[in-house]
């Protein structure tokens, strides 16, 4: 028997094998297809994205300008000695609040006082010699017309009498000098306000040859912020100001707002042509002091009170080659590109003057999540915050 197939039958044999290996594999290729399109069937398609919307309302807002403004002391002094003379006393603490009429420093006034009354001797004794001089006119007055006396000898007295009355009226000057110098001696605050650290010490020499600053007093309450607004708005502003007095705020370096406004009370006379400004001044409540000459804040001048004005978050709108835009959520929760005319910003709000109305849906986060067109799942805001708010904790309790 022969142990070894024949050609026929390898043949045969090999061609069932690979019948078989071929439908084996047709079936794996089959399953694997079937079992990746339903795959792709749940998962494949991308999830709708979620946004959050807010409903385009319309209020009466205010109507703001801001500018940088630089403050400024309504009354500044510097306190100077007038005088020769050596310091004998300073009566305030560096950096403290004085009152109109306070005692601020006294010079020596010992030599000064001396001077007064060496003034005041010379003045009575020209007074003595004017009253004996003219008591020389009455009598030889009558005299001179009888002819008992000469003309020449009466002119004399008259002279010597007019000479008596200039020096009594040098004397009564010599004596007011010197009272307003021994006044010089002693400095006074001229009004309320804070007063800076002391130049000069006590026992110093001061007054020798020209005056010699001793320290320097400002006006704090109330203050002035200065600031400059640009040609473009001058006609609005100008236009409020005549109606009543622009209501002016101080926000300063930090954020925060100084608690009292005040008014603006002037308006330069005409514009700056290297600026293109306009100077401006405010006048601004300074209870507590906080503000301080030569410190810079922004001002918010209230030009008006605007109603029925379209307004919508902040951070709904966005800028493109200088152009506004807002995504707004529409029929069938799509989304469409809206360019917008946008006006002023008013904190965390934003004033559009044009292109959106009162009732729609704009987005105003998740906006890297969405182009033009496609459809959206709107939320609230309130909506937002409920689903992330954490569920409300158990009370611990046990039933018994």
């Amino acid at each position: 028997m022969n142990n070894h197939y024949s050609d026929q039958t390898l043949n045969s044999l090999f061609r069932s094998e690979a019948s078989f290996f071929l439908a084996l594999a047709v079936f794996s290729l089959l399953t694997l297809s079937t079992s990746g399109c339903g795959k792709g069937d749940k998962e494949g398609a991308p999830p709708t994205p979620v946004v959050t919307v807010s409903k385009v309302k319309k209020e009466t807002v205010p109507i703001y300008l801001d500018y940088v403004g630089l403050t400024k002391s309504l009354e500044s002094v510097t306190i100077n000695a007038r005088v020769e003379g050596f310091l004998i006393e300073r009566a305030f603490v560096d950096g403290s609040d004085v009152t109109s009429g306070d005692l601020l420093f006294v010079i020596d006034p010992r030599s000064f006082e001396a001077s007064l009354a060496a003034a005041r001797a010379e003045l009575s004794e020209n007074t003595a010699t004017l009253s004996y001089a003219n008591e020389q006119v009455r009598r030889y007055k009558p005299l001179v017309e009888k002819d008992y006396v000469t003309r020449d000898a009466y002119d004399e007295y008259v002279t010597q009498a007019k000479e008596a009355r200039a020096a009594v009226e040098a004397a009564r000057a010599n004596v007011v000098q010197a009272e307003l110098n021994l006044s010089y001696c002693t400095m006074i605050a001229p009004f309320d306000g804070r007063i800076g650290r002391r130049l000069v010490d006590v026992g110093n020499l001061v007054g020798s040859g020209q005056a010699t600053e001793l320290a320097t007093l400002v006006k704090l309450d109330p203050i002035y912020v200065y600031f400059s607004v640009a040609e473009r708005d001058t006609p609005q502003v100008l236009a409020e100001q005549n109606k009543k007095p622009l209501s002016a705020s101080i926000i300063l370096a930090d954020g925060s707002t100084h608690p009292e406004s005040g008014t603006v009370d002037f308006i330069d006379n005409q514009i700056d042509t290297t600026t293109g400004t306009v100077e401006m001044r405010a006048v601004i409540p300074n209870t507590g002091k906080t503000l301080l000459p030569g410190q810079y804040a922004k001002v918010r001048l209230l030009l008006k009170e605007q109603p029925d004005t379209i307004i919508v978050p902040q951070k709904a709108v966005g800028e493109q080659q200088g152009n506004t835009f807002v995504y707004v959520v529409g029929k069938d929760n799509k989304v469409e590109f809206r360019e917008v005319t946008a006006g002023a910003a008013i904190e965390e709000l934003r004033v559009i003057d044009k292109g959106l109305t009162e009732g729609e849906m704009v987005v105003i986060d998740g906006l890297q999540k969405i182009k033009p067109g496609i459809t959206v799942k709107p939320e609230t805001e309130s909506e937002k915050q409920n689903k992330t708010a954490p569920s409300p904790k158990p009370s611990g309790k046990k039933d018994k």
